[in-house]
């Protein structure tokens, strides 16, 4: 497999411990997450609501521009997520204006497709996640879970009393 494999290995063991020895929340839970999802009328779209109202999180819905959303509000949202399909001409710039927020929002993109040129893109832009669309409920819990576990361990680095 090479050096590049074996980094990788040993890199995704450090994280599966990571998650599995952080306690995890459920869709019973209610982290102190705000969740922006820029997603249109559909399946997606409801399995968003339903999954935030199980959970008891804070969600606002969006058809329109994000940066509409972002202005109106201080609270800036922990987990982002944008369908691709919303604008796919300008989706970059979009999850680039996203992540330029302070602190950095967790973006999941929905796509249709999800292949290696998409990820590399999807970086390069600041974006965190990408799940094929239509999502399955398994597959959208989990990320928001992998989301908020992230994001409040990116908080907690950035912490005042956790700096040198």
């Amino acid at each position: 497999m090479g050096k590049v494999g074996d980094r990788w290995n040993a890199m995704s063991s450090r994280f599966a411990r990571l998650l599995s020895s952080r306690p995890r929340f459920s869709e019973g839970a209610q982290p102190a997450s705000r969740i922006l999802a820029i997603v249109p009328q559909g399946p997606n779209r409801h399995l968003v609501q339903a999954i935030s109202r199980d959970a008891g999180w804070t969600l606002t819905l969006s058809d329109t521009s994000p940066g509409m959303i972002l202005g109106q509000s201080a609270d800036l949202p922990s987990i982002i997520i944008y369908d691709r399909e919303s604008s796919p001409q300008n989706w970059r710039e979009v999850v680039g204006a996203l992540t330029s927020q302070s602190p950095r929002p967790y973006v999941i993109l929905l796509s249709p497709n999800a292949d290696a040129n998409l990820w590399d893109e999807l970086q390069r832009a600041g974006g965190s996640d990408i799940l094929r669309s239509p999502v399955s409920r398994d597959h959208l819990l989990g990320a928001l879970q992998r989301a908020w576990l992230l994001w409040q361990s990116q908080q907690h680095v950035r912490s005042p009393l956790h700096r040198p």
